[in-house]
């Protein structure tokens, strides 16, 4: 019986724990740009790094991005951030 009274706590703390692993990551907050260390809201991970980088409103030029309203610029090209282009 008290095998199962361990189990039962250990499980109850995995679960707690692993409730707040998932939560949205703030402004200026780590993300790894996955779904299980994601930026809140309208917020984007701006990668420094394989698997680190800091939820920001934009992502800067030079750095990954997967669509044109996930950069400051607005210009996602070859999946990086590149500067405003001149009509």
């Amino acid at each position: 019986m008290r095998q199962y009274l361990v189990l039962f706590s250990l499980a109850a703390l995995f679960i707690v724990q692993g409730a707040t692993v998932f939560e949205c990551k703030g402004l200026d907050e780590w993300c790894d740009g996955t779904v299980f260390n994601r930026c809140c809201g309208d917020l984007r991970c701006q990668l420094n790094g394989f698997a680190r980088g800091t939820c920001k409103t934009c992502i800067k030029d030079g750095h990954a991005c997967a669509h044109d309203s996930h950069c400051c610029s607005g210009n996602c090209r070859w999946l990086r951030c590149r500067p405003e282009e001149e009509d």
